[in-house]
């Protein structure tokens, strides 16, 4: 595995006039006499720091993105007259912050990933909006733009020329030789494919920035994130090799093979490809109802449902019950949390009395929404009347019935294996198909590494020999053979190593997993003057503890009881 490398000098000169200070986001520092001029400003950007490079003003701070850590230290230099100039198509996420977060298509439902969480939380006044190719003269300095879109869809680098050397600011399109700070940055889509399905998406914008890059005539390369780089042209290179192969990987085994066959033309015909798996009619017990659901039908005329993600549903099987097919719905088991999966939930419950089931890492989410921010979650909660452990049993009429922790499309996903006398039915939710895995959308939490994620799934179809899987998505069930599996767990191997050189992370989901670090609740309704509790909660994906840190930054009138909180905790190895 890759490691972090040691921390950096608080700050290195890298030309006649220009500096770096190294922080959670690294800061240049371009210098006439004691003024400067800014590019991005991490919240370590003190006052301090600067004095000691001989700086008394900031005249511009000039941003590479808009999401908060490059930004973060910027208002108290703004509020003393400091000017800000920011990437032209990122201005509102800068001036107009609360038009995003009050969009409720920004909490709920989210199937799209740019411009992401990390927008400011507070507006700043923006003085210039930069455009590519502009220069931006300074105090007889000049200093070029680049779109270098790919992180975000509106990124930019800054050329400056100090003296003979020209050093290039390139924010988060590189971290190193090779290398990127993460990878769920790059999720988008294209035309009709929303940003859920866009695994990797915004490398149709990424590699044109990288190739802008290594054509500048940058002698040096400054990353948002990561150490200086001295040679551009073979950095980039060898992350262009790592992308293209990451790629053959990805779309080697994917689901959207399946669901959209001309989406990945490009590798149609890579020897690499899973051959689809063959398709057949579920068996006669299990009857496809509306939208993503299905019913179990018990010889009793009982139905068992599994999800249900609309009215549709509910209304299909009351006209079943008025046309005699069934006599009623007797429980209801959730494969996830995902909106066309439980928004009416709570109608099937009180229409038909009948129980919600839900493995245990899923429950809270269907009970408590709220709490969490996550793709495509629903804003409708319901109660969760039952509660599984990992393989618990029970019988439903003629049916046995075991409940999975089964974290394929999502780290919070069940799995049902059903038993009945025509044979073994796994209700996989939308883990699978005939093509591959579902595995299109990070932000879902599906892991690598042996027995995480999709290849534990792989696992509990190897072991328990489904004669059917069923996706919720699809009409017709599907099994894979020995070499499928096979196939698919060699596949996901690989990536592991693939992403371990690309990221530099001690274990390559922290740099997929954007809830590594999150706060809990995401959401609460508080009374003034009445005091509240905020966790922040760490997953470390490493082998080895972990200390981790956190202080709130508050808007002004705000407290923190810092004597009742823990700031500082260890956190243990392999905590998910």
């Amino acid at each position: 595995m890759t490691r972090l490398p040691p921390p950096l000098a608080p700050a290195a000169q890298i030309g006649p006039n220009l500096h770096v200070l190294n922080g959670a986001v690294h800061t240049g520092v371009l210098i006439s006499g004691t003024k400067a001029l800014l590019i991005d400003c991490c919240d370590s950007v003190s006052v301090g720091a600067l004095a000691r490079l001989g700086v008394t003003s900031v005249q511009w701070i000039l941003c590479t993105q808009h999401r908060r850590p490059n930004v973060t230290g910027a208002r108290p230099y703004i509020e003393r007259g400091t000017r800000l100039a920011v990437p032209a198509s990122e201005r509102h996420l800068f001036e107009d912050v609360r038009a995003y977060w009050s969009d409720p298509a920004n909490r709920w439902h989210i199937y799209h990933h740019q411009p992401g969480p990390q927008v400011l939380a507070r507006s700043l006044p923006v003085d210039h909006a930069v455009l590519d190719g502009e220069v931006i003269e300074w105090e007889g300095f000049s200093i070029r733009v680049l779109d270098t879109a790919g992180t975000t869809d509106g990124s930019v680098s800054y050329l400056v020329q100090d003296g003979d050397r020209r050093v290039c600011f390139s924010g988060d399109a590189i971290y190193g030789p090779g290398q990127l700070w993460d990878l769920h940055s790059l999720q988008k889509g294209t035309g009709d494919i929303l940003d859920y399905h866009g695994f990797l998406g915004n490398k149709r914008k990424l590699i044109p920035s990288l190739r802008k890059l290594a054509s500048c005539g940058a002698d040096l390369l400054v990353p948002s994130h990561g150490r200086i780089i001295n040679d551009p042209t073979g950095a980039i290179g060898l992350l262009l090799n790592r992308l293209d192969s990451l790629w053959r990987n990805y779309t080697s085994i994917s689901s959207l093979n399946h669901y959209f066959p001309d989406f990945f033309a490009d590798t149609r015909h890579d020897p690499v490809r899973l051959r689809p798996a063959p398709t057949r009619e579920p068996p006669p017990f299990v009857r496809r109802v509306a939208f993503t659901s299905f019913a179990l039908i018990s010889e009793t005329g009982a139905a068992f449902l599994i999800d249900c993600g609309d009215r549709s549903v509910v209304e299909t099987l009351q006209e079943w019950v008025r046309g005699g097919q069934i006599s009623t719905v007797e429980g209801c088991w959730v494969t996830h949390y995902h909106d066309d999966h439980v928004d009416a939930l709570e109608a099937v419950r009180s229409t038909f009395g009948c129980p919600v089931i839900a493995d245990a890492r899923l429950a809270e989410i269907v009970e408590h929404p709220d709490r969490f921010f996550l793709p495509c979650i629903s804003p409708y909660a319901t109660t969760v009347d039952r509660t599984t452990r990992d393989r618990e049993t029970w019988r439903w009429r003629e049916f046995a019935m075991t409940g999975f922790h089964s974290p394929g499309q999502s780290y919070h996903h069940g799995g049902l294996l059903v038993e009945a006398t025509g044979g073994r039915v796994f209700f996989a939710g939308d883990s699978g198909s005939p093509t591959g895995i579902d595995d299109h959308c990070p932000a879902n939490r599906n892991f690598l590494g042996a027995g995480r994620g999709f290849r534990r799934c792989i696992g509990l179809w190897r072991e328990l020999q489904p004669d059917w899987i069923v996706n919720q998505h699809q009409e017709l069930a599907f099994s894979f053979s020995d070499a499928d599996l096979d196939t698919m767990d060699s596949v996901l191997a690989q990536r592991e190593s693939l992403l371990s050189d690309m990221l530099p992370w001690p274990n390559p989901n922290f740099g997929t997993d954007e809830n590594w670090v999150r706060a809990y609740p995401y959401e609460q309704e508080v009374r003034v003057d009445t005091p509240f509790w905020i966790d922040v909660q760490f997953t470390n994906h490493g082998p080895d503890p972990a200390v981790a840190q956190a202080a709130p930054a508050l808007p002004d009138g705000w407290l923190w009881d810092a004597h009742r909180s823990r700031p500082t905790v260890t956190v243990p190895g392999q905590t998910c």
